[in-house]
């Protein structure tokens, strides 16, 4: 008497190159908060530049009013 019982066989899905957005892997708190802290870096950045960009302006504006003749 047979009754024709097969092993089951492990379904193994692909690796997808293309990254699904559901299924992208967790980051872990260092990689968060690296992240973030880069992210407050370039915010910073651009914000001490704008600074330095409108002191020299008003620098110059006022230099150039005050030249004494």
């Amino acid at each position: 008497m047979s009754y024709n019982i097969k092993k089951k066989e492990e379904i193994v899905e692909p690796v997808q190159e293309e990254p699904n957005p559901l299924m992208r892997k967790k980051k872990t708190p260092e990689e968060l908060a690296r992240e973030a802290e880069e992210a407050d870096e370039d915010e910073f950045t651009k914000l001490k530049n704008t600074i330095e960009t409108q002191v020299s302006e008003l620098r110059s504006q006022i230099e150039s009013k005050c030249v004494m003749q």
